[in-house]
Parts: C-alpha cells; structure tokens; sequence
C-alpha cells in the first residue's frame, strides 16, 4: 500500500478526510483504485485456493462461496458469482497479473476473461493479447464492443460469419435471461425490475425517447408542459405511462376471450365532471376520478358507465360464447371468480353459462366469471382436485 493511500485510509478511520487537500485528494483516489484491482486478484486467488483444500469444511458450509456470502453478510447468489469469477479469473493467468498490477481494473478484467471465453482455446492467448493492450486506452464498456468484434482482428475474412454465430449464441442466452418483475406499493405507485434482449432495449429506448422529447410533449399537452428541470429517469417513467396508454387492445392477444382492455367504471355524473368519485379499474385498483375521465378518451381504454346507453348485452340463445362487449360487462358486474374463495381476477377467467347452455341457459349477463380450474370443477366433477397456478 502506497503512503498517500495509507494516510486517507488513516484519516477516514479517524474522521479527518477534510484535512486531504485537493491534489492529495485526487492522488488518493487513483491509489485507492490501484488498490482495488490489486485486492480484487488476490481475492479471487484466495477464494480458488481455498476452494482447492476443500477449506469451507471445517465452518461446515457447503463450499466456500456459501461460506463467503454467510460470513460477508452477501447471497449465496453472490457468493458463487463471485467464485465462478474468480476460476475464470485464474484460467487467465495473463489477465490476473495485469489486474494484480493494477494495469487493468475489475471490470475490465471482467469484461476481457468473458470475451475470450467465446473464442476457440487455440485463438485465445491472441485474443486476451489484444483486448489487454486495448485495455491501456479503453474502460470496460468500450472493451465489451471490441471484444464482441474480436474476430475483425483474429481472422478478418471469417469475421462476419464468426461474429454472427456470436451474436445468434448470444441472443440465445440472452432470451433464456429475460424477466420481468412487478410490486405494488402503498403510496399508489407500482415497482418493477426487467432484463430484456438488447434489441427490445434499444426499441424501448427510442420509444420512450421520442415520446419524452420537448416537441412530442409539447404537442400532446400544450405549451409549457415539457420541464426542462426534469431528470432523465423521471423523464423516461412519465414517457413509459404515456406508452401504455397508447397501446390499443386490438393490438394485443386475448385473455379467456375477452381482450386486454382496462375497463374504468364510473357514474355518468362521473364522467360529465358533477360528482368527483373514484374509478374503479377491473383489476380492482381505484383512481381518481381525474384521471378516469382523462383515460375514458383513450384508446385502450373503455369506461363502463353506469346508466349509460352501451352495446347490445342480452344475446339469449342465438350464440354460444360471450361477446367481448359482454365479457366486459360481467367483469365489471364481478370483480372475481364467482367461487366461494377464489380470488381470481376476472379478468383471468372465463365466462361460464348460468345456468348452463347444455341445461337452456343463455348468452347474456346472467353469465358468471369461473377461472379455468373451478370451470372445468363445475362441468366435471373428476377435475375438482385439479390444480390451477392462478388458483394457487
């Protein structure tokens, strides 16, 4: 450890960072991230090592990685990420020496043991040849790109056929790791967390790019409406509403028959602004009743107002299956599955005859909302200890 980083690391310790001046400041961090790297390899030399004499053994932990999150208050998760670095760390012994010199930094040394996995073990001493040298002028972002066209490089006639059988491996992989996550909180607001294909991150960045932009808000809300003060995820969270609610459901598949169309109940004096009452979305969330009417004009979007002149309902015996405007009406008539207990969106469910067709019931509002499991549980009694993951 260097003397300007063991004086910063004793000043912290004792409180007094202010007493750092502003070249000893700057001074400090770059030392302080020499360190890092010089810590981050001996880190991974140690956990391979420790691995190899089986040392997890005698806290009885299961492998040092589990031992390591345990006792670093980390996840198992992270705890064998971390040791999946570290053996492909040390089957780069070039790589770990730049990093336990701190010519390179973690994420560097990252991103170049992970590109030259993907290159053939006779290319790869070449590969990590290069991508080292690169690493002197490059951070780790622009490692990944050249790491990706490593072949223009290794073997330029072959390149684009070898970069395409990159890619497609990759998006493969990629689409094995998509996700998408949803909480809902108290303060009226809902969370999520994705991981989607590059592609469908550069769609989506575009999409909420343009919809965001000063022109585009301008002309959807008047002069004015665009904040410059704004900051950019703030920004982008108001562009993806705006997004959803410019998707039509004429554009997306059904659900049980009925489209995926968020359906607003209101009052007709809702609507005509004389009484201020909540909405009532078919998935059972309230809004405003601002914001009800503002989404009664969107596509997408269809309020169900009470006493309001609509859609023929009543079909009797002349069809079979519910019409679309007449799933939405029972939805909204109930809010769940009709069986004591469940409580499946009846958005989720499927519309069942009451009585039923086969017994001189009829195709009209008489019709209940069943999910799938306890349809199938009324019509064949066998099927009643079946089980459903929207029951679940």
């Amino acid at each position: 450890m260097t003397h300007a980083a063991r004086t910063a690391l004793g000043a912290a310790a004792g409180g007094e960072v202010w007493r750092l001046g502003a070249a000893e400041s700057l001074t400090v961090l770059q030392e302080l991230a020499e360190l890092e790297a010089v810590t981050a390899a001996l880190k991974a030399r140690v956990l391979v090592h420790a691995e190899e004499i089986g040392a997890h053994q005698e806290s009885g932990a299961e492998s040092v990685a589990v031992w390591h999150a345990r006792t670093t208050r980390t996840t198992v998760a992270q705890g064998r990420a971390a040791m999946r670095e570290a053996v492909a760390l040390d089957g780069r012994p070039d790589v770990a020496s730049a990093l336990a010199s701190a010519a390179i930094n973690p994420a560097q040394a990252k991103v170049i043991v992970d590109a030259v996995a993907e290159v053939p073990e006779e290319d790869r001493d070449r590969a990590s040849t290069y991508l080292l040298e690169k690493a002197e002028t490059h951070h780790a972002k622009d490692l990944r790109v050249l790491g990706r066209r490593i072949w223009e490089v290794l073997d330029p006639v072959a390149a684009d056929a070898r970069e395409s059988a990159a890619l497609e491996r990759q998006e493969a992989r990629a689409a094995q790791r998509v996700r998408f996550s949803m909480v809902e909180h108290d303060d009226g607001t809902v969370e999520g967390w994705f991981r989607i294909p590059v592609l469908h991150g550069a769609m989506l960045r575009k999409m909420l790019t343009a919809i965001g932009a000063p022109k585009a808000k301008r002309a959807a809300e008047g002069a004015g409406s665009y904040d410059p003060t704004l900051r950019t995820p703030a920004r982008w969270g108001q562009a993806f509403c705006d997004l959803l609610e410019r998707i039509e459901d004429k554009d997306l598949p059904d659900r049980a028959g009925c489209g995926a169309t968020v359906v607003v109940t209101m009052t007709i004096e809702n609507l005509t602004q004389q009484l201020e009452q909540a909405g009532l979305l078919d998935t059972g969330e309230k809004i405003s009743a601002t914001a009800a009417r503002r989404l009664a004009a969107k596509g997408g979007i269809i309020p169900a107002v009470l006493d309001g002149a609509g859609m023929v309902l009543d079909w009797g015996r002349t069809r079979r299956f519910h019409t679309r405007a007449q799933r939405m009406a029972i939805a909204t008539l109930h809010r769940t599955c009709v069986h004591p207990g469940c409580d499946v969106s009846a958005s989720h469910c499927e519309i069942d005859h009451d009585p039923p067709w086969e017994s001189g019931g009829g195709t009209d509002l008489t019709g209940q909302p069943r999910c799938p499991r306890h349809h199938r549980a009324r019509h064949r009694p066998q099927d009643r200890d079946g089980e459903d993951p929207l029951c679940a």
